[in-house]
């Protein structure tokens, strides 16, 4: 009898139990449909403690944390439940998706290279994990992972978006320009597709398609500094000045780096032939210069020089670029100078001569520098033989 009563017991206990687990999650599964996870998951918690053999809790407790942005709780549960085969594969995807998003690059590659083998058709796993093995400076998996994303659907954007990335970054432009233009068959209002394209006919020196493409884009967003630098300088190689200066001076709002813009706008200003507004941003890029192109802008302060005649200031400023890049152009330029500046017309025929002795190998100054050197030697003779 007592037996017969532990049983019946017993099985009020279990059903009793039962009831309240049945109770914790189905009211967990309401206010999980009504987006409030925080209490969601405190019934999950009780439903899980009543049977821990039943994961289902963990599932959506895991589900709970995760919308919560609560990683590090809803992986723990992930984990719990990765190696159940009802679950595995729900538990490896969600996994996935928080590696990736913490940047935790091989265990997020891990976990997409687990749906790739389970979902060998689906090419937004080959995508993934293209863009991860960029990350991780990859180039080789991710081209590959890249071009099977792109054979299994030609019509992705986003994977022939970074195909043209890659291709640009390995500078085959052509196969980078032929790749944009089949996104953008697809797809003729992308922006981010149009910006590569932009960046493309930039490095291809094709500076009226980079003008055009940018133009249209400025109605559409709002361009960088970045952008509005390579629009600027495009126009200015297709001498539309004016809106070349407009865009260059766009870019230089809250520009951290302004050295090429401030030089571009000298150069557009020179062309203009707006001589102390273009030694004003000559000089700007100068101060601001840590780069290789300093010899440039002394060069460009030397022309604007000559152009307001003040040819010690020219000779000055061509030495300044020499001390950064010896380019033998210079010798001739500051032997005109020289020419102009020095009664004594022996330091022209000296650069003159450094000059030809630097083996520069334009005929037309050759035969200049030549025929200078000739002309100075005669007069200084001339006047020599006067005085004596």
């Amino acid at each position: 009898m007592a037996v017969k009563m532990s049983i019946f017991l017993f099985a009020i206990a279990l059903h009793l139990n039962l009831s309240g687990q049945v109770k914790d999650c189905l009211e967990g599964d309401n206010l999980m449909a009504q987006q409030n996870y925080m209490l969601a998951a405190e019934k999950y918690v009780l439903c899980y403690k009543m049977d821990t053999m039943d994961k289902s809790p963990l599932a959506a407790l895991a589900n709970c944390y995760q919308h919560l942005g609560d990683y590090a709780l809803a992986k723990r549960y992930f984990h719990q439940i990765e190696n159940d085969s009802f679950y595995r594969t729900e538990a490896i995807a969600k996994l996935a998706v928080i590696y990736e998003s913490q940047q935790n690059l091989p265990k997020a590659i891990k976990y997409y290279l687990a749906l790739q083998k389970l979902y060998p058709q689906n090419p937004v796993y080959y995508r993934k994990l293209g863009n991860l093995y960029m990350q991780g400076r990859e180039p080789k998996q991710a081209f590959e992972s890249y071009q099977q994303a792109n054979q299994l659907n030609p019509r992705d954007i986003l994977t022939l978006q970074s195909l043209t990335e890659i291709y640009m970054t390995s500078d085959e432009l052509d196969k980078s320009d032929s790749i944009a233009n089949i996104g953008l068959a697809i797809d003729s209002t992308n922006i981010g597709l149009l910006l590569l394209k932009a960046r493309i006919k930039y490095r291809l020196r094709d500076y009226s398609s980079t003008a055009h493409i940018l133009n249209k884009l400025v109605t559409q967003t709002e361009l960088n500094n970045y952008y509005n630098k390579l629009l600027g300088y495009s126009m200015m190689q297709i001498d539309s000045l004016d809106k070349a200066i407009h865009y260059l001076q766009k870019s230089l709002i809250d520009e951290n780096d302004p050295e090429y813009a401030l030089y571009y706008l000298a150069l557009a200003h020179e062309k203009k032939k707006e001589y102390d507004r273009a030694e004003w941003f000559f000089q700007e890029a100068a101060k601001t210069g840590i780069s290789e192109n300093m010899a440039q802008y002394y060069s460009g302060l030397a022309r604007v020089s000559s152009h307001q005649e003040d040819y010690k200031l020219v000779i000055d400023y061509y030495k300044k670029s020499l001390a950064y890049q010896k380019d033998p152009k210079v010798y001739f330029y500051m032997a005109n100078a020289a020419e102009h500046y020095y009664k004594d017309k022996t330091k022209a025929i000296d650069y003159y001569n450094l000059y030809l002795n630097s083996k520069h190998n334009n005929q037309e100054f050759i035969k200049i520098a030549i025929e200078r050197v000739k002309t100075l030697k005669a007069k200084e003779f001339m006047k020599r033989k006067s005085n004596s």
